[in-house]
């Protein structure tokens, strides 16, 4: 193990402590005797117990939301049948287990014995076991029982050996986070750094965050274009799963930063609805509607609607952007055992005098530019418009042996249309030297992925464990069409206001198709003294012709295990290994060889306060060969950013956390992570932070009313670029802070008002777009909210 996760491993318990094998092929009958299985269900929340349960017990479970809010679930250790386990779950509780004629079971207030009803007269409304995890939504809290990102398997936060950050519903609403830039910014661990209006790269770990999944199925995002994905709405979405390190287990190809799960809204069992109205600084006005119940009268068949509108203009002078989504999904229950989920979402953004790398740093005499923050480079025409559309439908199926089989689909189509320029050179004194560089770049991405397997328990050596089979396919096609750089001179940047006529463009188009396939297998295997071992691994093949890469037989290793080695404490470990082809390239335009390498991670974690507090200390490194490395040149063919191949790149740092309840009335997540990111030559990825401390809390002084705040600090950033007189110079980004405020008034049960504030002390902050142009960050700014529930 390497040396620094052997001094961090002993600190972080420290800190912590403070605050397929041959049973497959005995597959038992329908008709055999309810299997028992071992599970170990810590006292948490009720809600996410019965979800622990059921899903690893492989039946369905129905309960009213207002039933178990609020109320803890008993901890289940030991080999039982499901309902055995859910009986445990409920002692303690005024709460009976039932059991439908067709093995359902559901959630009632308990009556007394002489009005107990036969079980053949039990309504029989059938709710799914969420495969994905525990909903947050109507929970209030900011954290969750349970999450599947890592490797299917339905674990709680403690039994998941990696470092894992959830935003929850809850949190989303209490700061107003609409987009999905947003969520990742209070997000402990990820640096979001802007790069002009539209577009934005992620960072954890030192690496580039570029894996993201929907629903649990990947989809690679090209932080160099615009497809929508950083402006994504978060109205449709229950939560966010930030999985910290490799995944190559589930995603395959990918970067090793983190992965980014987003989680959609489910159907809802009731009737219910949600309305919000909303106003802010600088002209932003927003509006939203969320509709979803059932559809006939046992339930089995449910649908969600969301829509909503955003039209906002912001600090930046002339710019105005205009975003609308639209949401739906159905369940249907085609039998007591098998699920149908089917949806589509369409997300359309229109932006005006769209930025396009950021402003000028430095004037003809290589001093600071001197226009305010609110000075907007683009011309009047410069726009990234973007749509993106999708599809997908799953079926799931649970068996008697306790197995579930599940398929999924998704379609994905992403459209980006992009006449942009930025302002280039250096302004002189009298405001001449400077052009505008121009370009039109459209895209056209359609990507279609499918996920087939199955999971379930088995019987090895006297004990029960869990084993996950599957296979997966993903193909992405895009249509890039591109102009030439065209270059207008400004005659006076001093009194430019974008009026620069649009070039007359010369397109070209060029198709790059990429395919990705895979089979995995994941075993979590229940060993004594509290231990579980995991291990998989995914053979995985890639091509991509347009790059020249194909790649057969890549076998991915994994390796993790937990140690329950105290009541609330859990020691864990986990290994693997990082295959990510590129399509960064040199100044030649040649790709950069696929990057390769390893991830390991130590550390303990915690749940306390019967589940509802989740805290984790982990120690991490991560090894890189074929690193693409930003070099201050450009590519001679193409003229976009060049790269170079490094090889022995090393990020070593620690990550704490700590996210929920720690009273009633009072929830919180707080991170601090510390990396360096370093090869022979120095440090690498300087324009990632080194330090990152974030804070966010809201406590009910009184029942109707919610107050909060928190703060996101980093150390500085730094980039080394080409001094205007000749020679290096270094481009600086000091360390800081940003402070956000909340305030709610439950008006009546349904009316609820609120104030968001954010960045109070109107800091003033930059992301290093390139060494010669940064984007600022908002200035002080607030919002209005009007909210109605039924």
């Amino acid at each position: 193990m390497p040396p620094l996760l052997m001094r961090q491993i002993p600190l972080a318990v420290m800190l912590l402590s403070c605050a397929v094998p041959a049973a497959l092929a005995q597959a038992p009958s329908v008709q055999a005797a309810p299997a028992t299985i071992r599970y170990d269900v810590p006292a948490q929340p009720l809600n996410a117990s019965l979800i622990a349960i059921a899903s690893r017990g492989g039946v369905r479970i129905s309960i009213d939301a207002d039933l178990a809010r609020g109320v803890s679930g008993a901890a289940v250790h030991g080999d039982f049948t499901a309902g055995q386990a859910l009986h445990r779950a409920l002692q303690g509780t005024r709460l009976a287990l039932l059991k439908t004629g067709s093995g359902v079971f559901t959630v009632q207030s308990a009556a007394p014995p002489a009005a107990a009803q036969p079980e053949a007269t039990m309504p029989e409304v059938v709710i799914s076991t969420n495969y994905l995890g525990q909903v947050t939504e109507d929970t209030g809290s900011y954290t969750t029982g349970a999450i599947s990102t890592a490797n299917r398997l339905v674990l709680s936060p403690r039994e998941t050996p990696h470092a894992v950050s959830v935003v929850t519903r809850q949190q989303m609403d209490d700061f107003g986070l609409v987009q999905l830039s947003e969520v990742l910014s209070h997000t402990p661990g990820v640096y979001v750094q802007h790069i002009d209006s539209e577009r934005t790269i992620y960072y954890a770990r030192g690496f580039s965050l570029d894996n993201f999944s929907y629903d649990g199925l990947p989809w690679t995002r090209d932080a160099s274009l615009n497809l929508g994905e950083s402006l994504a709405n978060m109205d449709l979405y229950d939560r966010v799963e930030v999985l910290k390190g490799a995944n190559a287990l589930m995603s395959g190809a990918g970067t090793p930063g983190a992965t980014v799960n987003l989680i959609r809204k489910k159907p809802t069992r009731e009737l219910r609805a949600l309305a919000d109205l909303s106003a802010g600084s600088w002209s932003n006005y927003r509006g939203m509607a969320d509709v979803g119940g059932p559809l006939n009268d046992s339930g089995s068949v449910r649908a969600r609607a969301v829509a909503s509108y955003q039209d906002k203009h912001s600090f930046v002078d002339r710019y105005q952007r205009r975003s609308e989504l639209a949401y739906g999904t159905l369940e249907a229950d085609l039998s007591p055992r098998t699920l149908l989920t089917v949806g589509a979402d369409y997300q359309h953004t229109v932006p005006r005098n769209s930025d396009w790398g950021g402003a000028p740093l430095f004037d003809a005499d290589g001093k600071r530019f001197t226009m305010p923050r609110s000075f907007n480079g683009a011309p009047t025409w410069s726009t990234q418009q973007t749509r993106a559309k999708s599809a997908f439908a799953s079926i799931e199926h649970t068996f008697e042996s306790g197995w579930l089989a599940n398929l999924r689909l998704i379609h994905q189509a992403n459209a980006l249309y992009a006449p942009v320029a930025y302002l280039d050179s250096f302004p002189k004194a009298d405001g001449s030297g400077t052009a505008v560089t121009a370009r039109q770049y459209n895209s056209d991405a359609t990507s279609n992925g499918l996920d087939v397997y199955a999971k379930g328990p088995f019987t090895l050596l006297g004990r029960t464990h869990e084993l996950v089979v599957g296979a997966n396919a993903y193909r992405k096609q895009s249509d890039d069409v591109s102009s030439p750089y065209s270059f207008i001179e400004v005659d006076n940047i001093y009194t430019y206001r974008g009026q620069v006529p649009e070039p007359q463009w010369e397109l070209d188009t060029a198709r790059e198709v990429i395919r990705q396939k895979a089979v995995y297998a994941t075993g979590r295997f229940s060993l004594p003294q509290g231990v579980h071992v995991i291990v998989g691994g995914r053979l995985s093949s890639y091509v991509n012709p347009t790059a020249d890469i194909d790649e057969s037989s890549i076998f991915t290793p994994y390796a993790g295990v937990t140690w329950d080695f105290a009541p609330n404490l859990t020691a864990f470990a986990s290994y693997s290994d990082i295959f990510s082809p590129q399509n960064s390239r040199d100044v030649n335009n040649r790709t950069l060889d696929p990057m390769l390498g390893k991830n390991i991670e130590a550390g303990v974690k915690g749940a306390f306060l019967n589940g509802r507090l989740n805290a984790s200390a982990a120690a991490f490194e991560v090894r890189q060969d074929n690193y693409a490395q930003y070099v201050d040149e450009v590519n001679k063919v193409t003229g976009m950013d060049a790269y170079r191949a490094i090889d022995g790149v090393r990020s070593r740092g620690v990550e704490l956390e700590v996210s929920g309840q720690l009273m009633p009335g009072w929830q919180l997540q707080a991170g601090y992570t510390h990396k360096i990111a370093r090869d022979a030559g120095g440090k690498v990825n300087t324009l990632a932070p080194e330090d990152q401390l974030s804070l966010y809390s809201t406590w009910q002084p009184m029942p109707r009313l919610t107050v909060g705040g928190g703060a996101r600090w980093q150390s500085h950033t730094w980039q080394a670029t080409r001094a205007v007189r000749g020679g290096m110079t270094t481009v600086h980004q000091g360390s800081y802070a940003i402070f956000d405020a909340m305030v709610r008034y439950q008006v009546s049960d349904r009316l609820a008002l609120s104030f968001n504030f954010n960045n109070l002390t109107d800091r003033t902050y930059y992301g290093i777009s390139t060494g010669r142009r940064v984007s600022y960050g908002d200035p002080r700014n607030a919002m209005l909210s009007l909210n109605y529930r039924y």
